[in-house]
């Protein structure tokens, strides 16, 4: 008997695709091996990050009596530090999470027909569309912070005006890197520390968004697999035997699902807490910084830039959050759901079985980390935190 290979879903062609996308540039997409080329690529990435991380901290630290100068620091600088962060993390723990994505994948081939593909797309495509979002903005707010001192300096020579050293950001540097011979050098390297700081944060924050979407699309067509188990009884008064051994076989394939999406979350939640934690920890204070960049800044082009980044920023913060809610709601609707089918026409064997469930799943999942849970509230809450912020620093302008 000749096996023939199922074709891939539907989902196939989007998964992953915009986090796949950005972590092969910088050599930390989770992948069966790691090859020279690929390492190489990950230590380069992360010296070009650490040296803009390090070289725009400094600076703000050495600048704190000119608050704008020191803040249009810190806030890339710390960006760049929390990616520093991720892109380790990720490097080196690759077989977790390749493991974790091949889990994920298993999650969504196994639901082949077309009413829960048609629940896994629409998932899909609103991971892909807001990491789609979060890539496009870091490019854009990347592009802004390396533009800028090149048309200023067009505008010098157009009108016979002074040249002077100028770098995309406020950073220490050794004083070779900006001496004539080494400068093209010098901006090459600036402009590929914030290239690769966002192809960092997009596959990463990209990854855990993805990977929320498709584990809400799971546990939404767990749902739609409740209902249909049940909708043989919405025409009699009472389930048969058959209906009931049907009924039984059914539910016992859910359980075996809900459990391993269940410990797919955890895990996630296991793999993802130390990065989680270290972006929410920095979320206000770079929304901060951003904010009062825009409104500190008397040049309209680099106004323009922080609300590519605050946008940016916004988005990054956004997703975490918009990603755990949706797990943690969509985890919660298993037991709603199980509760409004016609249960009680089952006999007691099949209640106790659908109380079991009902035991596990109200008891939500939730990425949660030490201090935050990821969710749309939590989101408002940084958010309020951003403006009392600005309000404090603002009394010392």
């Amino acid at each position: 008997m000749i096996n023939v290979a199922r074709p891939p879903p539907p989902i196939a062609g989007s998964f992953y695709s915009i986090s796949r996308f950005s972590g092969l540039p910088v050599g930390i997409w989770p992948q069966r091996q790691r090859g020279c080329g690929k390492q190489l690529l990950c230590v380069f990435s992360f010296l070009v990050i650490l040296m803009g991380a390090v070289g725009e901290i400094l600076y703000g630290v050495l600048n704190l009596s000119n608050l704008v100068s020191a803040l249009e620091a810190f806030c890339p600088g710390c960006t760049k530090a929390v990616c520093v962060l991720k892109l380790c993390h990720f490097f080196w723990s690759q077989p977790h999470w390749y493991a974790l994505k091949q889990r994920v994948r298993q999650q969504l081939w196994s639901s082949q027909d077309a009413a829960a593909q048609r629940i896994l797309q629409r998932s899909s495509r609103a991971a892909h569309r807001f990491s789609l979002l979060l890539f496009v903005s870091g490019m854009t707010t990347n592009t802004f912070f390396n533009a800028l001192p090149l048309i200023k300096a067009l505008y010098r020579y157009i009108y016979g005006l002074e040249g002077q050293v100028e770098l995309p950001f406020n950073i220490i540097l050794p004083g070779f890197a900006t001496q004539p011979r080494w400068f093209p050098l010098t901006y090459l390297l600036l402009f590929a520390s914030g290239a690769c700081t966002v192809f960092t944060f997009s596959c990463v924050d990209g990854f855990f968004l993805c990977s929320c979407m498709y584990i809400s699309g799971v546990f939404n067509v767990i749902q739609q697999d409740i209902r249909e188990t049940f909708l043989p009884l919405i025409k009699v008064d009472r389930a048969t035997g058959g209906m009931n051994f049907v009924v039984q076989q059914r539910l016992a394939d859910i359980v075996e699902r809900h459990n391993a999406i269940i410990d797919l979350c955890t895990d996630l939640t296991r793999q993802i807490t130390v990065i989680v934690l270290m972006h929410f920890l920095s979320a206000a204070f770079v929304l901060c910084s951003t904010i009062l960049d825009i409104m500190l800044n008397s040049s309209s082009l680099s106004g323009l830039t922080y609300i590519s980044y605050s946008v940016a920023a916004m988005t990054q913060l956004f997703l975490y959050c918009y990603g755990g809610n949706h797990v943690s709601e969509s985890s919660a609707a298993v037991a709603q759901t199980l509760y409004d089918t016609e249960w009680y026409k089952c006999d007691v064997r099949t209640r106790k079985m659908i109380l079991m469930i009902l035991q596990r799943s109200q008891r939500a999942k939730t990425i949660a980390v030490p201090f935050f849970t990821p969710s749309l509230p939590a989101f408002t809450s940084i958010l309020s935190t951003t403006g009392s912020y600005i309000t404090l620093l603002k009394t010392f302008l």
